[in-house]
């Protein structure tokens, strides 16, 4: 999600948020991966969007094999990073 999201940025996350809400970021499981992602809701699948146009948005279909292992684990509520010099 960079360059809003940094590497190393801390993230709180609310488990309770796990309607899908258009526009907010949430953290999303996929198989063994831990993603943060934007979530566009089309019918009959989800586009999972990255704020880096290096990432392509990803479709998954809503009632295929890769939406059992979809999970939304919560919204992103917060995030902050630690002051370098």
């Amino acid at each position: 999600m960079q360059p809003e999201i940094m590497d190393g940025d801390i993230v709180l996350i609310d488990q309770s948020k796990t309607d899908i809400r258009l526009g907010r970021i949430f953290a999303l499981g996929i198989e063994e991966a831990i993603y943060l992602k934007r979530i566009d809701l089309l019918p009959g699948k989800a586009v999972l969007k990255s704020v880096n146009p290096e990432y392509p948005p990803l479709e998954v279909e809503l009632c295929g094999q890769l939406a059992e292992q979809l999970r939304v684990i919560g919204q992103v509520l917060w995030v902050g990073r630690e002051y370098k010099e």
